[in-house]
């Protein structure tokens, strides 16, 4: 194993967008639903025009009042199962987790989606058995970007923070708090939003 295994003995992932590409998957899926129902035209114009598609749900509903549309129920409906179905990994990053874990590092996941979202998704990428801890806003009542989910996480683990490290996307949420509460971090580019951003990547 290289050196990175070897110096840490936890290390947090993130998950959407550090795991697999959730704002590609949420593009497809806008866009296919679009296709499917033959609307939405300027709505989907309006996604395409936007750097993180977060809020489709609740665009897709602000659309139907708006238009006087019926049939919001299965629009939500096609559009969550689209999502899933156009969730790709992040293969190398994916590996990375089991590998981690076959050579007895602890290996956790902190995340701001909710459990069954994060459930889902791990089913799709195939990592439902990996991690040591999943931590959700729910887990332990707090969330990224506040340093004190990672010390929880960490106690739950029964990791010292010196001997841990996050890697995520984003800057304000997976490289920032946690470098607080005494973790590395490492700042992944390939799913981020934080292109300009001039956090140092790695320690």
């Amino acid at each position: 194993m290289n050196s990175f295994v070897c110096r840490y003995e936890a290390v947090l992932f993130d998950m959407d967008n550090t795991l697999h590409n959730l704002y590609a998957a949420r593009f497809a899926a806008a866009e296919a639903l679009c296709a499917y129902k033959g609307v939405f035209g300027d709505l989907l114009f309006s996604l395409m025009n936007k750097d993180t598609p977060t809020l489709i749900p609740d665009m897709l509903s602000a659309y139907h009042a708006e238009n006087g549309l019926d049939g919001l129920a299965e629009s939500l409906r096609l559009y969550e199962a689209l999502e899933t179905a156009c969730i790709r990994p992040y293969e190398k990053l994916c590996k990375l987790t089991r590998t981690l874990k076959e050579n007895g590092v602890k290996v956790g996941l902190v995340s701001n989606a909710d459990s069954a979202s994060t459930k889902i998704r791990l089913k799709v990428l195939r990592l439902e058995e990996v991690f040591d801890i999943i931590v959700n806003p729910e887990t332990f009542g707090v969330k990224k970007p506040n340093p004190e989910v990672f010390r929880r996480t960490l106690d739950a683990l029964g990791v010292p923070a010196d001997k841990a490290v996050m890697i995520g996307d984003r800057a304000d949420r997976d490289v920032l708090p946690p470098r607080e509460a005494g973790l590395s971090a490492i700042h992944i580019w390939f799913g981020s939003v934080d292109a300009k951003d001039d956090v140092a990547c790695a320690e």
